[in-house]
């Protein structure tokens, strides 16, 4: 739907936009982080002749993205511009306008995500057409505009915000009053920044004035892009009829013109970002100069050379209806450079630029007017006296002359700084217009040439003789003192170096000589008892090393008798050798240390075949019996004189004495708890859940027993015997409230499924009248819910039950039971 609402705006506004108005306009941007632009783009409309349905069209501005190197389109988006804004910047002081100028200024701006990739991104608006009435360039009225700029890959220089202009130059100027204006920009990141005139950009034509990528408004001209054809005699450098003629300063920016005719002239300014040396990015802003006849009530104006060779400079006044003058010759050395005479000379200290200013007044109105004057008296250069280098010739020469119109030198570069890599007379002839200079500097090799052996391995002692193989040079040996002499014997190892010059150059080789490490692991040990051992050897780089094992390390660790060898290989060299290890191990093991309860009774056992034993108890035999508690250990010898020790504790504590209490009897269906203390750490009962509880409910007669362990597993028993008195009751004697007759063997009587012996006890039930259906003196124990030879319904009774507790007195309980069904 937005395609389509795009191509019907875009077919509506078609016609409309077939009209001359554009003046001028430029592209940057700005970098927000994380691939985020704002993009910002600055369009200039002529608001007398140019078309207002043309101008009103231009409300969204279509933006085409090309890939930075190959220039195919990727994508296209809309920027939406503000308010327009009336640029009514004058440059004269004493003139008075003319009516027939107006330009508007309008300002896109939108933010958006862009990756730059490794070609950087091109970023186009093309419109079409410009004024009919321009001057320099063939079919105005037929002849678009392409505004564009690039972002650049983030690998070039890192992220980039790109240079943007400071001012708009006037409205109009007129001719034969001279122009200087600023024309500088600014560069956010600090970037240093060049200026030049360019040849400005053709985009769109009349019949695709607005291209959008649609079939039906045309395509976007993909990069890279035409340029405006120039009428005779106008090219890139003569943009326009002026004398002096446009120019615009590279390091300042200031552009210069004094017009000489009158039309509408279109010009071209770039500004080139350079980072470290490097072209990241440049901005070009594309603008119409509307060139008058003027009425001046004054004109201050003057000519001057841009550049002298001589100190001393003439100046032609060539204001106008003036008739006082004040120069200012801009010399910081004096107070002394003013003059009011009306074409003055002046001389100057020497080189250096010099603003110069001329006021002018008369009765009407006051103007003014500076130029500045570079005097290149003495255009001295200087490459620096002539090198010699000692390897390859890499070498930037630099005249330093970075403000020179022209820097030639004799081997056809250009510019002030030249990169060379051959040897040869360099000659650089630097030029300030017509003022000139030139130096040389001779560029020559004289190595010094020579080697000594590599590094050498010797097998045995070093004996060599080593030589620098040249004569007619300087040497000087590591050795001290010093050796002076063309070879030199050695019969040490280490690192030995020499260095050999001539005149010019010196030239430094060394060389190690190193032996062999034979392996040194023998003959022989012996050790007792249980070992480990680590042998090392020498570390020699890119040595092999071979162990009996077949390892190949540079060590060994060794735990175990036998016979135990090492072949180690360097280059050339080669040498083995042999250990033997004997071992005599004592195998003395007196057991854990251990507790007992009540006594001890351990008997401890050395190895057989001991030279010594030696107990702590005094005893002198292989094996001890010990009765009591304490810290026992030996120490024995074999016949190898090796010794070994070892140690046990033995700990006695008492069991643990406990109780149940005294043998008792129960009342039937009561409980009592017994426990032997909570002090324990296992209880195993002889009744009852086998868990680990220092206590047992008990409800029936019976002998019970329990096993207790201490901390220190030491264990005590205790037994108590209960017997139970199956004519005493309770004291409080529990009576169910329902009971269920339905044969599943669970609550089937009333009040208990045993019969109560007790000849006291009985138990009456009744009905809600008061009519006794059941009796356990005449009925039997216990109550299966029948009255009169049938089952009750489900209903609730009284009860009433009597009895002797076990304390002997009498007790009656009643309440309700239900018969639930």
């Amino acid at each position: 739907m937005r395609r389509l609402l795009l191509i019907l705006f875009l077919l509506f506004s078609l016609e409309a936009s077939k009209a001359t108005h554009i003046v001028g306009g430029d592209f940057y941007y700005d970098y927000l982080g994380n691939n985020q632009y704002r993009i910002t783009l600055k369009l200039y409309v002529d608001c007398i002749n140019g078309s207002d349905k043309a101008i009103e069209s231009d409300r969204q501005a279509i933006i085409g993205i090309f890939d930075g190197a190959t220039g195919n389109m990727e994508s296209t988006f809309l920027m939406t511009r503000g308010l327009p804004y009336r640029l009514d910047k004058l440059h004269y002081e004493c003139v008075r306008p003319p009516r027939d100028v107006c330009v508007d200024g309008y300002t896109y701006q939108k933010t958006l995500t862009i990756n730059p990739g490794r070609n950087g991104k091109i970023l186009a608006f093309q419109r079409c057409c410009r004024n009919n009435s321009i001057t320099n360039i063939y079919n105005p009225e037929s002849t678009g505009s392409t505004y564009w700029i690039k972002i650049p890959p983030h690998t070039l220089a890192g992220v980039n915000n790109a240079a943007r202009f400071n001012e708009l130059p006037p409205n109009y100027l007129c001719t034969d009053a001279p122009l200087m204006f600023d024309h500088s920009a600014i560069d956010p990141d600090g970037d240093s920044l060049i200026y030049e005139l360019y040849n400005p950009y053709l985009g769109a034509t009349r019949d695709n004035p607005r291209p959008a990528n649609t079939d039906l408004t045309g395509y976007l001209r993909e990069p890279p892009f035409q340029q405006v054809r120039w009428k005779r005699p106008y090219n890139t450098y003569n943009q326009m009829s002026g004398d002096p003629r446009l120019s615009i300063d590279r390091y300042s920016g200031e552009l210069r013109v004094t017009p000489s005719t009158v039309g509408q002239f279109v010009i071209g300014i770039k500004v080139k970002e350079y980072r470290n040396g490097v072209l990241i990015g440049e901005t070009y802003r594309d603008y119409q100069f509307n060139v008058k006849n003027c009425t001046f009530d004054l004109v201050a104006a003057f000519a001057g050379p841009v550049y002298s060779c001589s100190d001393s400079v003439i100046f032609e006044n060539k204001s106008f209806k003036a008739v006082n003058y004040r120069w200012d010759f801009g010399d910081p050395t004096t107070n002394a450079d003013t003059s009011n005479e009306v074409n003055p000379t002046y001389v100057y200290p020497g080189n250096g630029d010099y603003r110069v200013t001329l006021k002018a007044w008369n009765e009407v109105c006051e103007d003014e007017y500076s130029l500045i004057v570079k005097i290149r008296s003495d255009v001295r250069v200087n490459l620096g006296p002539d090198l010699v280098f000692c390897s390859d010739v890499d070498r930037f020469l630099d005249t330093r002359a970075y403000d020179a119109t022209k820097v030639v030198w004799n081997n056809g570069m250009n510019g002030p700084v030249i990169r060379v890599k051959d040897t040869g007379l360099y000659v650089a002839e630097v030029y300030y217009d017509q003022c000139f200079g030139t130096d040389s500097i001779h560029i020559s090799t004289d190595p010094v040439d020579f080697s000594i052996p590599s590094d050498s391995l010797f097998c045995e002692e070093v004996d060599m003789l080593l030589d620098a193989g040249v004569d007619g040079y300087k040497y000087r040996w590591s050795t001290s003192p010093y050796d002076t002499f063309r070879t030199l014997h050695v019969t040490d190892p280490g690192w030995y170096w020499v260095r050999v010059s001539n005149k010019h150059c010196y030239k430094v080789d060394s060389i190690n000589l190193f032996t062999f490490e034979e392996p040194d692991i023998g003959p022989f040990f012996f050790v007792c008892n249980e070992f480990e051992k680590r042998i090392d050897l020498a570390d020699q780089p890119g040595a092999r090393y071979l162990w009996d094992d077949g390892s190949t390390d540079n060590y060994r660790i060794i735990n175990d008798k036998g016979t135990f060898w090492v072949n180690v290989q360097l280059r050339h060299c080669e040498a083995s050798d042999t250990l033997i290890v004997q071992n005599s191990v004592i195998d003395l093991e007196l057991g854990l240390d251990t507790h007992y309860c009540d006594e001890v009774y351990k008997k401890l056992v050395a190895p057989e075949g001991m030279v010594k034993y030696y107990w702590s108890n005094e005893s002198r035999t292989r094996i001890t019996e010990v009765r009591s508690p304490g810290k026992y250990f030996i120490d024995v010898v074999d016949s190898f004189g090796c010794t070994k020790s070892d140690t046990i504790i033995l700990t006695m504590s008492e069991s643990p004495s406990i109780t149940l209490g005294d043998d008792t009897s129960i009342c039937s269906r009561t409980s009592f708890k017994v426990s032997p203390g909570e002090e324990f750490v296992k209880y195993i009962w002889s009744h009852g859940p086998q868990s680990n509880s220092n206590s047992l409910e008990i409800q029936d007669a019976g002998t019970y027993s329990v096993v207790v362990y201490d901390k220190k597993g030491c264990k005590g028993t205790a037994e108590i015997t209960v017997k139970v008195d199956p004519n005493a009751l309770p004291n409080e004697l529990f009576i169910p409230n329902a009971f269920t007759p339905n044969s599943d063997n669970l609550n089937e009587v009333f009040p208990y499924s045993t019969a109560i012996l007790q000849p006291e006890f009985r138990a009456m039930v009744f009905n809600r009248w008061g009519q006794k259906v059941f009796d356990s003196v005449e009925d039997g124990p216990n109550w299966d819910a029948a009255f009169q030879g049938d089952e009750v319904h489900q209903q609730a009774f009284m009860y009433l039950v009597e009895y002797r507790g076990c304390d002997g007195e009498f007790r009656r309980k009643s309440g309700t039971v239900t018969v639930l069904k």
